[in-house]
């Protein structure tokens, strides 16, 4: 039969056949097998749920948590008719400030980026009707750097200097930062649409995934950034001293140049040299305040000292929260909580498959920080805001000279932070504990008094914050002030999550930590619950 089937004419036949496939397989194949493959590794299996508010219930939206994240899709989502309700387990947010004394402290945000032009912060405020420049100050910088003082207004003003003390580099310095910045405008290049940069899933489900196909072509710059380590980047250079003093800002990722990813970097932390970072008007609270009265004027409730004990799932569906003996009922919950908190105590192991289970347990926290707060009776304005000592490693906040109201006249208010680690501390309230914390509070002072002289002489208010401290009033595990580890090989929870109904927000899902990485987050979230009705053409 065989031997039949290969004699003409059905030899000609099957030849012409074999010809034909081959030339529509060539065509047809380069374009369709990455699709399928973008489809494969980007689609989640519950982007299918369809996710409907029901009119029925109490409220549209309930968000857990008052962070920024929670906040920012708080504001979108009530300025556009939805009823949204936020429960927070503090009297304060995590963007937050405090009062010692006459003296006014962030408890973490000083550097703010997302503010120029086309930043995600900027596109959020116009979006919601408030003004940039009433609402932040930009910073004054100086790194301190193999005991030389290094201040620039702006990235040109950077690669002069660097130049001048890297005379043999400058050539791959100008290359570098022409590099950074054309992947750094990639990045953002089309963010008029939502006002921030999105994952590969996003760009799949709101462009289309021809759109994520073409992606590397359209972004050449960034699509470079995005495969590989921040160190691999550095390869531009040979003089250890300039690659050290370019890693001064991963601080702001919490890892090393090895585990972290390049593109991170670029947009987490040389966005600073592009761009420059801002400080908070009146302090961090005043801006989660501006944006809770955002949510509150358009309908919206922020509910202050109320603290979600469960997150009510039935049949893997969300119907609501808990706090205390009091039912709230929504179809769609966001949690701004951290997302081991989230899973394992709100939700609940009996709602969620082992193998996601083990892989939210699995996830490794960021490092956390310990702060010294002191109120000074000296006049500070002569020097910037931020210093950066990374010879001693630590950081200085001079508050009082972004905001001349967080101090008395003629007096400053300071924050001194550098990393810590959770599990070096012992137990709150106990002797040791107490003991470490004096300890280290010593050794801050005593290294900032290098630069400021006379400092420890003139404190008039004084309190200090450890990792556990961190973790008192934020419940994030660890105190960790980035949620997760924000290495390259760690991938974060994705925003909607597999249970029918549930988001999150914040720094546990993409992009990661900040207060424009949250900011993000939140818009990612709001549009998504909004069905993405500002699609472009």
């Amino acid at each position: 039969m065989l031997f039949i089937i290969l004699t003409s004419p059905y030899e000609l036949i099957l030849s012409n056949f074999l010809v034909v496939f081959g030339i529509i397989f060539s065509i047809v194949f380069p374009i369709k097998a990455p699709t399928y493959f973008v489809i494969k590794e980007y689609v989640k299996p519950f982007e299918r749920f369809d996710w409907r508010i029901e009119t029925k219930s109490e409220y549209d939206v309930i968000i857990i948590g008052a962070g920024i994240g929670g906040l920012t899709c708080g504001s979108i989502l009530a300025k556009r008719g939805y009823k949204v309700l936020i429960l927070e387990q503090h009297y304060r947010g995590f963007c937050s400030s405090f009062e010692r004394g006459n003296f006014i402290f962030n408890a973490g945000v000083e550097d703010v980026s997302g503010l120029w032009e086309r930043g995600t912060i900027s596109f959020l405020l116009r979006e919601i009707g408030l003004n940039k420049d009433d609402l932040f100050v930009k910073n004054t910088v100086r790194y301190i750097f193999k005991g030389r003082s290094i201040e620039a207004k702006n990235l040109d003003d950077y690669i002069r200097i660097l130049s001048e003390i890297f005379p043999h580099e400058s050539k791959n310095i100008v290359a570098f930062f022409d590099d950074a910045r054309r992947a750094y405008m990639e990045c953002y290049s089309n963010v008029d649409y939502y006002g921030a940069p999105f994952p590969p899933e996003i760009i799949t489900k709101i462009f289309g995934v021809r759109k994520l196909v073409n992606y590397p072509r359209e972004h050449p710059y960034f699509y470079d950034w995005l495969g590989k380590s921040y160190r691999q980047k550095l390869e531009y250079f040979t003089d250890e001293d300039l690659e050290e003093f370019l890693c001064a800002l991963l601080s702001y990722l919490g890892t090393t140049p090895e585990r972290a990813s390049a593109s991170a970097a670029l947009t987490a932390s040389l966005s600073y040299y592009l761009h420059g970072g801002y400080f908070p008007r009146g302090g961090a609270q005043r801006y989660a305040e501006t944006l809770k009265n955002v949510i509150e004027r358009y309908g919206g409730k922020v509910l202050l000292r109320h603290r979600v004990d469960k997150i009510i799932v039935e049949e893997g569906v969300v119907k609501g929260v808990k706090v205390g003996e009091k039912i709230f009922q929504s179809s769609i919950v966001v949690s701004n909580a951290n997302a081991k908190t989230t899973f394992l105590k709100l939700i609940g192991e009996e709602n969620l498959d082992r193998e996601f289970i083990n892989y939210i347990k699995g996830l490794k926290m960021s490092p956390s920080c310990f702060m010294v707060f002191l109120g000074v009776n000296l006049d500070l304005s002569n020097y910037p805001t931020i210093i950066k000592n990374l010879d001693d490693g630590y950081e200085m906040v001079i508050n009082s000279n972004a905001d001349p109201n967080l101090a008395p006249k003629g007096k400053s208010s300071i924050t001194i932070l550098t990393y810590a680690n959770y599990y070096d501390f012992p137990e709150r309230g106990t002797e040791e504990y107490l003991k470490k914390k004096r300890e280290i509070t010593e050794k801050l002072i005593q290294k900032a008094e290098k630069v400021i002289p006379g400092l420890s002489k003139h404190i008039i208010v004084q309190d200090a914050a450890t990792p556990k401290t961190f973790e008192r009033y934020t419940s994030m595990p660890e105190g960790a002030i980035y949620a997760f580890d924000q290495s390259i090989d760690v991938k974060r929870p994705y925003f909607k999550t597999p249970i029918k109904g549930l988001y999150l927000v914040g720094a546990s899902t993409f992009p990661g930590g900040g207060i424009e990485g949250v900011t993000i987050s939140g818009i990612i979230c709001a549009n998504d619950i909004c069905g993405w009705k500002k699609r472009p053409d």
